[in-house]
């Protein structure tokens, strides 16, 4: 008899000579008897799988540092970098500005925002001259067209007289 009742293959009673017949527990199909082994790796990931909980809090993880294993809380201005607490002591952060990283998301958050505004204002101006300039070409174009117009014209008149003083 296979692993007394492991989940995996159920064991059916079969005629008094105690023949085990197992089926599937997803399927239910029958199958002959065999010599079953359990796979240990299998097994093991399926016991992690059922013990793994996802904790809300944990999705929404915070950076940790490298060195400290401590969430990032503070932002060197100087490297321009998150930092934790205890990286504020070391030698090479010496003579640095720090701020919080709430204050320094706010703060370039607005840098962001101003350099957007000045972008679409830049686009917004870019666009008008491109406007002008299209219209600007058209109306070289139609003088251009005028001209020729002319020019024809006026060659057509001159072949005409030297035609006639011939």
């Amino acid at each position: 008899m296979w692993g007394g009742g492991k989940k995996g293959i159920e064991p059916k009673e079969e005629d008094e000579e105690d023949k085990e017949i197992s089926s599937c527990p997803e399927i239910r199909e029958e199958f002959p008897e065999r010599t079953l082994r359990v796979n240990r790796a299998l097994a093991n990931l399926a016991e992690e799988a059922q013990n793994f909980k996802l904790d809300p809090k944990e999705k929404e993880s915070k950076p940790h540092c490298e060195v400290h294993q401590e969430d990032l809380k503070l932002f060197c201005e100087t490297d321009r970098k998150l930092i934790c607490s205890n990286c504020v002591e070391a030698p090479e952060h010496r003579e640095r500005r720090f701020i919080p990283t709430g204050k320094a998301i706010k703060i370039y958050k607005d840098k962001i925002k101003s350099s957007l505004d000045s972008l679409a204002e830049k686009k917004i101006m870019v666009l008008e001259m491109e406007l002008t300039q299209k219209r600007k070409i058209s109306e070289v174009r139609e003088q251009a067209s005028s001209l020729q117009i002319h020019t024809t014209s006026e060659f057509t008149k001159m072949h005409q007289i030297l035609t006639e003083k011939e």
